[in-house]
């Protein structure tokens, strides 16, 4: 009896709605999240051409009410189509800095949809510097790469510091040996810091 006390308390907690102070100045939280890049990857065969996906750690603070800053870390891996075996895969390793402004949001403020302006700078490694791709074709070295993004991020509160993520990003990538655009589809959780 006593288990299936303790099993429905949680449960409740679980599901019950909570309503807290949310996107209020100077809070902080931590997010990582985990995506598809430029299409939904085969998960049966990961390294199969045109899959693609992606990893990140986000910090984000809270500059004023209802608008915030995101810092994340961000890792890319993708697998390109080519005429021969020679798979090009393209990883990159990036920074990036977007500003959200106030979007729409719930009256009990449990989503909110904004648009995201940012930046990235990271680095673009082609088939890891080997070489084995077609000659003239893409060229197996590493470059910096810098640019410019765009997207909307939605999040929905679970709990009061608790919430998922999810959202799409557009990135330009004006140095790319490969593709010069790359959509960015992603979900994940977030744990805000309430002070």
């Amino acid at each position: 009896m006593k288990s299936i006390l303790i099993t429905f308390l949680i449960a409740l907690m679980l599901t019950a709605p909570s309503y807290g102070q949310r996107h209020i100045k100077g809070q902080s939280a931590l997010g990582l999240t985990v995506g598809a890049v430029d299409n939904l990857p085969k998960f049966s065969a990961l390294r199969s051409a045109g899959s693609g996906y992606m990893a990140s750690l986000d910090y984000v603070w809270y500059q004023s009410n209802e608008r915030y800053w995101k810092a994340s870390a961000s890792y890319v891996r993708k697998y390109y189509p080519a005429q021969d075996n020679a798979k090009p895969m393209v990883e990159q390793c990036g920074l990036s800095l977007d500003y959200v402004p106030r979007g729409i949001y719930t009256t009990r403020r449990w989503l909110y949809v904004a648009p995201t302006i940012g930046a990235y700078v990271g680095y673009e490694l082609v088939n890891r510097n080997q070489p084995g791709l077609a000659e003239g074709i893409i060229q197996n070295k590493s470059t910096a790469t810098i640019g410019p993004q765009l997207g909307v991020e939605a999040e929905v509160y679970l709990k009061p510091a608790l919430m998922l993520i999810g959202g799409i990003t557009e990135r330009v990538v004006p140095f790319s040996e490969v593709a010069q655009f790359r959509t960015i589809g992603y979900a994940g959780i977030r744990y805000c810091i309430i002070q």
